[in-house]
């Protein structure tokens, strides 16, 4: 229910921006030309033919900006910065876009003021949306009372999630649980790190009926229990059968140790639920593709000149081809051969075999230890990003050899598979690269699983770029 109002405001809401988006670019016409500057120096017909590609252009850019995130839209300061980050990302695509076209120059002037007018109506309907829900909900009006049935850091999250969402209009009347006395407040989660409270125990799950019976405004019960509780969830269907409230299943799977992108699909009606997934085909990921395709191009282009004398340098290092080929894995576990500046003799490996590469080894010719200290020996990587082997960002890619052995020794090894490879990550940009904990390493790379966006994306390209790319563990 709770994700259902959700969706249906996001669209309410996303109809009214755009809405809003017109007005804004009808009203910087007006003053920049009614106001500012003699009348009819350019007809606001002209303006008006461009709306519905400033429209589309807008609504893609306010869709994948995070700005429907509901947890953003909490705080002033996470409401302001949201549109902030959306209107200055839809005005780069926009004038990206009109740059091409040569009839006129549209107004800076009129530019200015139309990210100004937009960011001033989005962030004013947001306040007055919340200001009239949350005005509504104290006064006791559409509040819909939950009673949630286990008490365990599901049922005290879904708890927090109400609290975190007051505008929503659900309330918690209280939990039960069989452990009752027992049960103590879980620690905060990076969704809610403010909401920590003791939890309401009103009796064990066999007293739903009670609950129900001396509590008949209850609109809705949560079952949040563990997967292991089929007979009590048995018990509190077949109270909710006989009361008008509704009942909603929270499977309980905290307990498990590993989640990757967990999610409810259904097969034929059938419902199921995804416990380790890749992250699900959307929007977002054809945006991130088309971005990777882009600056790849770019990338080869401008850095033609380098790439060509670093090839005559290693050509002349030592005997042996300018690229190395190495097998590495990526997505869902598919194997592809990486592209790298050779920077090792051809036969650094005949007596090793396969080994990870220390500091202060020896086996790197000059011009590939500089190769290695700089990280320019992975810039050929760009043409597996172009093959779509890679991503610019993602998971650093190992070699199946090595696979083998880390898989059994690091818990979750493996779901860094889950999305494709990169070139530089969320670890590489936090330092952990090269001979360092591979523990440590496995967490960022899933930490950035876990919360890919667009813009982390554009974080990591200018954390890279802004560290550079010398680093003591590049070797």
């Amino acid at each position: 229910m709770l994700r259902e109002r959700s969706l249906f405001l996001q669209r309410l809401l996303f109809g009214a921006d755009l809405t809003l988006i017109a007005l804004a670019w009808v009203l910087a016409w007006i003053v920049r030309f009614e106001v500012l500057s003699p009348p009819g120096w350019i007809p606001i017909e002209t303006y008006l033919g461009f709306l519905p590609f400033v429209l589309a252009v807008w609504g893609g850019v306010l869709l994948v900006s995070g700005l429907y995130r509901t947890r953003r839209a909490q705080r002033l300061t996470l409401v302001v910065y949201a549109v902030a980050r959306a209107v200055v990302l839809g005005l780069v695509v926009s004038l990206g876009a009109l740059f091409f076209y040569r009839e006129f120059s549209f107004s800076r002037l009129h530019v200015l003021l139309f990210a100004g007018f937009a960011s001033v109506f989005l962030v004013g309907l947001r306040l007055a949306i919340y200001t009239v829900l949350r005005r509504g909900r104290e006064s006791g009006r559409n509040v819909r009372r939950v009673l949630i049935v286990g008490a365990g850091k599901a049922g005290q999250r879904l708890a927090r999630a109400f609290r975190h969402y007051p505008w929503m209009g659900f309330e918690v009347i209280g939990f039960l649980d069989d452990r009752e006395g027992a049960v103590e407040a879980e620690p905060p989660d990076p969704l809610y790190p403010e909401s920590v409270e003791r939890p309401t125990v009103l009796g064990p799950v066999d007293a739903i009926e009670e609950v129900l019976e001396a509590r008949g405004s209850v609109d809705l019960v949560y079952a949040a229990l563990p997967l292991a509780a089929a007979n009590k969830i048995q018990i509190v269907a077949e109270a909710c059968a006989r009361h008008t409230a509704h009942l909603c299943l929270v499977p309980d799977l905290f307990g498990l140790d590993l989640l990757m992108n967990s999610r409810v699909s259904d097969v034929d009606g059938l419902p199921v639920i995804h416990l380790l997934d890749e992250a699900p085909f959307d929007f977002r990921q054809v945006i991130k593709r088309a971005a990777d395709v882009a600056f790849s191009i770019a990338v080869l282009i401008l850095l033609s000149p380098l790439l060509a004398a670093i090839a005559l340098a290693v050509k002349g290092s030592s005997p042996g081809p300018v690229l190395y080929r190495q097998e590495r894995m990526s997505l869902n576990g598919q194997t592809f051969d990486i592209l790298k500046f050779r920077s090792m003799p051809v036969d650094a490996e005949a007596g090793t075999g396969a080994v990870w590469s220390t500091k202060g080894e020896s086996r790197a010719t000059p011009v590939g230890a500089f190769l290695r200290r700089t990280s320019l020996d992975e810039l050929p990587q760009f043409w597996n990003v172009l093959r779509g082997d890679m991503s610019v960002v993602g998971p650093r890619p190992e070699r199946p050899t090595l696979i083998e052995g880390f898989r059994q020794q690091i818990p979750g090894y493996m779901l860094r598979h889950k999305t494709k490879a990169g070139i530089t990550g969320w670890a590489q940009v936090n330092g952990w690269r090269g001979d360092t904990s591979l523990t440590k390493r496995i967490e960022y790379d899933l930490f950035y699983i876990q919360n890919w966006s667009l813009w982390l994306d554009f974080k990591i390209v200018l954390l890279t770029v802004w560290k550079g790319f010398v680093h003591e563990n590049a070797h």
